[in-house]
């Protein structure tokens, strides 16, 4: 098996940075994050604890997490619910950290959750496992997926090489929180958080990702 190739996060965190205004406007240009994809990750996010992991459901189908004619496919809501609740404790347990105060070894108490959450029929799970905990614990975790696969390694896939959990950890510590951290990220999401103009833009790790996702955006824009 090859090996995962060495990450230059150090790059990767000051492109964001010193682009972020850029990003920003080009991920709220685009103009087709809206519609049902937004309005369950709202109602998710401000679901009450009965409702919440329905609305979580929905926002992931929303998202395009279940493809029936191909692609990710989802569990019945009866298996993602029951599945859970095993650890909806812990999640709450955590849920006064943010990404900048959680330890190393706090984050590592999820790697259960990671690895038997029983969310999706296909086999992968770091997509639907991020976007489920960002629903949960939004101040500390990032949706990751093909924009994120893309902004790091240039294609819309994680190399087989790279485990996923430890991938998924290294994100949050090496990028989300290098990149929450830096002064002229906090100058610009202090405008951006909880503005009604910017409805994606509820928590510092999710506004990381629609930067990532701005990037690729005005990437695919240049090489056309």
């Amino acid at each position: 098996m090859p090996k995962p190739r060495v990450i230059d996060w150090d790059h990767l965190v000051s492109d964001l940075a010193l682009n972020c205004e850029t990003y920003h406007h080009d991920f709220y240009a685009e103009k087709k994050f809206s519609g049902p994809g937004l309005h369950f990750h709202q109602r998710a996010l401000n679901a009450k604890p009965d409702e919440k992991a329905e609305m979580v459901y929905a926002a992931l189908a929303a998202w395009g997490m279940h493809r029936p004619e191909g692609g990710p496919q989802m569990n019945e809501f009866c298996i993602f619910q029951k599945s859970l609740a095993e650890y909806l404790p812990f999640i709450a347990s955590i849920n006064s950290k943010n990404i900048s105060n959680i330890t190393i070894d706090e984050f590592n108490m999820l790697e259960p959750v990671f690895d038997n959450l029983n969310a999706m029929r296909t086999p992968r799970r770091i997509v639907a496992l991020s976007r489920i905990l960002a629903h949960y614990l939004p101040d500390i975790i990032a949706p990751v997926d093909e924009y994120t696969s893309r902004f790091i390694f240039g294609k819309p896939f994680i190399p087989d090489a790279c485990n996923d959990f430890v991938f998924f950890r290294d994100i949050h510590f090496n990028l989300v929180r290098e990149l929450t951290t830096d002064k002229r990220f906090i100058r610009a999401s202090m405008r951006w958080l909880n503005n009604e103009e910017f409805p994606w833009d509820r928590s510092l790790p999710k506004i990381t990702h629609n930067l990532i996702v701005g990037k690729i955006i005005a990437d695919k824009k240049l090489n056309q």
